[in-house]
């Protein structure tokens, strides 16, 4: 059986916005005493991820900016704050993030994304768009207390935010860190560039 790389397929929020996102995520892990989310850039996931053979990731590479294909870039922004709890497999996790709007640019670049299947990571295709504050291993009593302080301080973080989709970024943990492994950006103009 060969090694396999696990890629998370996101959209990573702008420079500006992200580094205000940044500041409000830290606040709630501290309070949450939380660590899972900092791993991550400031993102959205776009679908679920894939674990390719280390051999094939070249092919992966070439197969999948087809999929990604070319968009115009669109507009994505919050609607209130998503306090949430989830199962992964017997376990109870908690989320605290911001809902992004379902707008139909974004649903059709899930749509997409989706159509490209090989070696697809989980069976896990429900779209509920999302910015992570805290998750994973934040625990119930985190949980409340972050909740508690947020109901507390509603000007403690940003009520939302407004940004432009633009990239589509294949992220690769670490370390400690998911960091970016491909990158497909498409400017206003209109032209695909691959870095």
């Amino acid at each position: 059986m060969s090694a396999s790389v696990r890629f998370v397929i996101i959209t990573a929020l702008p420079t500006e916005t992200a580094r205000v996102f940044e500041q409000a995520r830290r606040r709630v892990c501290k309070i949450g005493e939380s660590r899972s989310a900092l791993a991550y850039p400031p993102h959205v996931t776009l679908r679920t991820g894939v674990l390719v053979p280390i051999e094939l990731v070249d092919v992966f590479l070439e197969e999948f900016g087809d999929a990604v294909g070319t968009w115009d870039p669109f507009s994505v922004q919050t609607e209130g704050l998503l306090l949430t709890r989830y199962a992964e497999g017997e376990i109870l996790k908690y989320l605290i993030g911001y809902k992004v709007r379902k707008n139909a640019e974004l649903t059709g670049l899930n749509q997409r994304l989706l159509r490209y299947q090989r070696w697809r990571a989980t069976d896990r295709l429900l779209f509920e768009p999302h910015l992570t504050l805290a998750f994973d291993d934040l625990s119930v009593d985190g949980f409340t207390r972050a909740s508690r302080w947020l109901g507390e301080n509603p000007d403690a973080i940003p009520t939302g935010f407004v940004w432009t989709c633009d990239n589509v970024g294949l992220y690769r943990r670490e370390g400690e860190l998911w960091t970016l492994f491909k990158e497909w950006r498409q400017p206003a103009e209109g032209a695909l560039q691959r870095n």
